[in-house]
């Protein structure tokens, strides 16, 4: 039995062979490029119609009815589509903007040295306090800086990032999350820094100076600082001063009423007592 298995296989083998040998030349160039051709197809066709080629046209089609959707609800609710769109767009306009790092540092110097400009009596005790401890913190190593996007934080940290004390390094001391905003020290929003800047307004003055005044002249409002009233006494300062002939006789019956009358002639013993030049 096993030789006639051998046999059979021998003579199929044959067989095959003779078959492949009686093609010609051509029809074997031809066949080859057919299967050249058809295995391309077949590799892009098994992507196509693959796990992959599914899930991207899925995906495709997903977002293709979504941004139809959107479209039609726009043409449906104008007014709904213009407020997303400006919400978005004002985002994205506070991304742009959003503070540094290199600005914020770049503001506390600047307020640094117009406070040296000034003299210790007239700068502002306030705008000293806040300049100057964030000064010390900087130069500490303690101020923190964190972007969140639309806007930014800075912080004030308990040690510097390089310190190796045990109360640095203990996850357990760390300071709480429910004490992070009494350790906020400023808010960036809109390249602003505008603590900082609430801070330095009034930087020239000195409210020491004005501590011994009565409370309704410690401080003025804006209204009285350029009310019409001021500005027309202003004027009326450099005006000539120009009067009428009442007042000019007015005037002059007033003088004469309260100047003493003139004591030459009247009398003689004062004349006599006089001495002569």
């Amino acid at each position: 039995m096993a030789a006639a298995r051998v046999c059979r296989r021998w003579c199929s083998t044959a067989a095959r062979a003779a078959g492949d040998t009686g093609l010609t030349a051509a029809a074997r160039a031809g066949a080859e490029s057919q299967r050249v051709t058809a295995g391309k197809g077949s590799r892009w066709e098994r992507l196509r119609d693959g796990r992959m080629g599914l899930w991207w046209k899925g995906l495709l089609r997903d977002y293709k009815e979504a941004c139809r959707d959107v479209f039609a609800g726009a043409r449906e609710r104008p007014g709904k589509a213009a407020l997303y769109l400006s919400l978005l767009g004002g985002a994205g306009a506070c991304c742009h903007w959003n503070p540094s790092e290199a600005s914020f540092e770049s503001s506390l110097l600047e307020a640094s040295n117009t406070l040296l400009l000034l003299s210790p009596w007239i700068r502002s005790g306030d705008s000293d306090g806040h300049v100057q401890g964030l000064t010390k913190l900087r130069n500490q190593g303690r101020l923190r800086y964190q972007s969140l996007g639309l806007l930014s934080l800075v912080y004030e940290a308990p040690f510097h990032p390089d310190s190796s004390l045990y109360e640095a390094r203990c996850q357990s001391l760390r300071p709480r999350w429910l004490h992070f905003p009494s350790r906020v020290l400023d808010l960036g929003f809109c390249c602003h820094w505008w603590i900082l800047e609430r801070k330095m307004r009034d930087f020239d003055i000195n409210e020491q100076e004005f501590r011994n005044l009565p409370p309704h002249l410690r401080t003025i409002s804006p209204k009285q600082l350029r009310s019409q009233e001021n500005e027309r006494l202003y004027e009326e300062k450099y005006r000539p001063v120009s009067l009428s002939e009442e007042e000019i006789a007015r005037a002059e019956s007033e003088e004469s009423a309260i100047s003493p009358p003139s004591t030459r002639g009247s009398n003689p013993e004062m004349q006599a007592a006089s001495p002569l030049v």
